[in-house]
C-alpha cells in the first residue's frame, strides 16, 4: 500500500466540544481525503464522563487565525491517561475553511474544479490553431444546464507559468474543467455536495475512467467585501472525504458521450437521482482497481437489474407481460421472442416479480433493432448464463458451477453487460450512442471468429 503520511497537512489550533475549548491538532491527508482532529484536555479533580459518539458540529479556530467548521464529526478514540489527561480524536466527513464560523450557513454556489475531465468538456483556453501559435483565449461557449433547481455550468480553469517573468527554462501550463452549480436560494453545503457527487459521477460514467477533484469552495452572495470598485465575494474551501483515485487516461474515442451530447433543453435530474446507486455499481469496472472479476461480474449484473427496475414497467411484471404481448405478437417469430421473455417461470402465477433473465433479455431486444442479436438471437441462452453465473457466485449453487461462466469468459460477459448498461443508460440521457457500440460489438464478433479458425481442427 502507498504510504500517504507525506501529504499529512498538519494545524494546531483551539476547537470547541460541548462548549468545551480543548486544544489540538487537525490533520487533514489530501490522498486519502481523511480530516482527524487530535484533542488532548487535562481532566479535573472530578471526571465526569462524556460520551462522544457522533458530533454534528465541531469548531476551530487555527494558530493562523482561519476558522474551521467541521460537520459529522465521528468519536474514534477516547482514551484517559492515569486519570490525568484525556486523549480525543474525530474524523470528520466534511469541513470548511473561512474568515469565519459557518456553522449555519448557506450558500448561493459551489465552484468544483475537476482533474481529469478536460477532455469530456471539449473546452480548451488554449488555442494552437493559427500557424502553430499559442493564445490564451476567454472560453465563451454557453455550457448551462438546468438541473437539480440549479444552474449546473462548466468553464475551464488555467494556470500558466509562461506568463510569468522572469520565465522559467521549464514551464508548466494546467488547464482544468470547473463546474459552477448555483441556485438564487440558498441551500445548504450538503446539497451542494450531493448534486456534485451526482455530476462526478455522470462524468466518470461518460469517460469510463476516475475524475479527483482538486479544490473546491463555496460563495455566500451576501458575504463579500470591496476590492477598489469592484465586489469580490468570500471563498469558503470544501474539504471532503473523498480519496484520490487512480486514473487510467481513457482515450476519447472510448468515451460513452462528450459534454457537447447532453442536451441543454433536457432537464435529466430525474434520470441522474435514479441513475445514483446504478452508476455506483458501474464505476466498479475501474474504480477499485483490485477488485476480482467475480465481483465486478456481480456488480454489473446488479446495477443492469437495478436499471431495469428504476426505468421499466414500475417494476410491475403484470405491466411488463402486457408491454411484451403489445411490442412483440404481431410478428410472425413471436414464439421465439415469447420463450425469451416469458419463460414459464415468469408466467408462473407464484412468481410475483421480473426475474433476472427476463430483464435482461429484455435490455439486450431492446427496440428490436438487432443491435445484440448475437446475445439473444444467435445465443438464445446468454441471458440464462449470466443468471446462472451470477447465482453461482452469490450462492454457490453447486448445480450452476458446470453453467458459470469463468476466466476469460468471464471478462468477456462483463464486456458484454457494460455496454448493454451503457446504452441503455445513454438512451435515458437523451443520447443515442448506437453507432459506437455497433461498432465495438462487431469487433467482439470478428475477434471470436478469428479465434474460432484458429481453434478448430485442421483436417
Amino acid at each position: 500500500m502507498k504510504d500517504t503520511t507525506d501529504r499529512d497537512q498538519h494545524f494546531t489550533g483551539v476547537f470547541k466540544v460541548f462548549g468545551e475549548e480543548i486544544s489540538g491538532e487537525l490533520i487533514y491527508n489530501e490522498d486519502s481525503g481523511v480530516t482527524l482532529i487530535n484533542l488532548v484536555k487535562l481532566l479535573s479533580d472530578t471526571i465526569r464522563d462524556k460520551v462522544y459518539g457522533t458530533l454534528d458540529i465541531i469548531t476551530g479556530t487555527l494558530n493562523t487565525g482561519t476558522k474551521v467548521t467541521l460537520f459529522h464529526n465521528r468519536c474514534v478514540k477516547n482514551h484517559t491517561y492515569a486519570f490525568h489527561s484525556q486523549h480525543l480524536a474525530f474524523i470528520s466527513e466534511y469541513a470548511i475553511w473561512s474568515n469565519k464560523d459557518v456553522t449555519d450557513t448557506k450558500y448561493n454556489k459551489m465552484v468544483c474544479v475537476l482533474e481529469n475531465a478536460l477532455n469530456w468538456s471539449g473546452m480548451s483556453a488554449i488555442d494552437t490553431s493559427e500557424h502553430s501559435v499559442i493564445k490564451f483565449i476567454d472560453n465563451k461557449n454557453d455550457n448551462t444546464y438546468h438541473w437539480f433547481g440549479a444552474n449546473v455550468s462548466f468553464s475551464i480553469s488555467l494556470n500558466s507559468e509562461l506568463t510569468m517573468y522572469p520565465r522559467k527554462e521549464e514551464s508548466k501550463v494546467i488547464e482544468r474543467l470547473v463546474v459552477n452549480i448555483a441556485v438564487d436560494e440558498k441551500q445548504d453545503t450538503t446539497f451542494f455536495i450531493s448534486t456534485r457527487n451526482k455530476l462526478i459521477s455522470l462524468i466518470s460514467f461518460a469517460i469510463k475512467d476516475n475524475v479527483n477533484i482538486e479544490e473546491q469552495f463555496l460563495y455566500d452572495f451576501d458575504d463579500y467585501y470591496q476590492e477598489s470598485d469592484r465586489q469580490k465575494y468570500n471563498k469558503h474551501y470544501l474539504y471532503t472525504s473523498e480519496h484520490r483515485l487512480k486514473t487510467r487516461n481513457t482515450d476519447r474515442w472510448d468515451y460513452n458521450f462528450t459534454l457537447n451530447q447532453l442536451l441543454p433543453e433536457k432537464d435529466i435530474q430525474k434520470e441522474l437521482d435514479l441513475l445514483a446507486p446504478i452508476f455506483n455499481l458501474y464505476l466498479s469496472l475501474f474504480k477499485y482497481t483490485d477488485m476480482p472479476p467475480e465481483m465486478v461480474f456481480l456488480n454489473i449484473v446488479q446495477a443492469l437489474e437495478t436499471f431495469h427496475a428504476r426505468f421499466f414497467y414500475n417494476d410491475d411484471k403484470e405491466k411488463y407481460i402486457a408491454s411484451v404481448k403489445e411490442r412483440f405478437d404481431k410478428f410472425p417469430n413471436y414464439p421465439d421472442i415469447e420463450k425469451l421473455l416469458l419463460s414459464d417461470t415468469q408466467k408462473d402465477e407464484n412468481t410475483r416479480y421480473i426475474i433476472l433473465v427476463s430483464r435482461l433479455n429484455d435490455l439486450l431486444i431492446g427496440k428490436y433493432d438487432g443491435l445484440f442479436w448475437n446475445y439473444y438471437g444467435s445465443d438464445a441462452n446468454f441471458a440464462q448464463t449470466i443468471a446462472d453465473t451470477r447465482h453461482y457466485y452469490t450462492h454457490y449453487g453447486a448445480s450452476k458451477e458446470k453453467k458459470a461462466l469463468k476466466d476469460d469468459d468471464l471478462i468477456d460477459a462483463i464486456q458484454v453487460l457494460s455496454m448493454l448498461l451503457e446504452y441503455n443508460i445513454c438512451l435515458q440521457l437523451g443520447i443515442d450512442n448506437e453507432t459506437r457500440i455497433r461498432e465495438r460489438l462487431s469487433s467482439i464478433a470478428s475477434w471470436k471468429d478469428i479465434q474460432k479458425h484458429y481453434q478448430t481442427p485442421k483436417d
